[in-house]
């Protein structure tokens, strides 16, 4: 079966549009969020039918399992994709991921090398 013998519905070609921003924004490894203006012009673009806004979005991603998936989160403002491998953004609470905690160890190891290297290397005075 070749592709255009598949039924023509809108929202199959919106989730395609959908897990190309994904897969757009996993390669560069940032979180997909858009307000309803810019996707409508990307869905536009891409020849499917624009969504409009939030309550036309609500009606199709509850009746679409598929959809709900691609998604995070979808307010009044906008949209944002469920990203793989894209660390959610900090929440403001002062503490630090993983890879915060691992870049203060590395730089406090290496601060401390020479110092440890001096006095290891260090020849008694008598």
């Amino acid at each position: 079966m070749r592709f255009f013998e598949f039924e023509d519905d809108p929202t199959d070609r919106f989730v395609i549009v959908i897990r190309n921003l994904i897969g757009r924004a996993a390669s560069q490894k940032m979180p997909a969020k858009m307000n309803w203006q810019a996707l409508n012009q990307l869905i536009t673009k891409s020849g499917a039918e624009p969504v409009a806004d939030y309550e036309t979005f609500k009606a199709m991603y509850d009746a679409n399992p598929a959809l709900q998936t691609l998604v995070k989160n979808f307010n009044a403002d906008g949209i944002e994709l469920n990203v793989p491998g894209v660390a959610d953004e900090p929440t403001g609470d002062g503490t630090k991921g993983p890879e915060d905690s691992q870049a203060a160890v590395d730089q406090a190891a290496a601060s401390a090398a020479p110092a440890q290297l001096a006095q290891a290397t260090a020849t008694p005075q008598v």
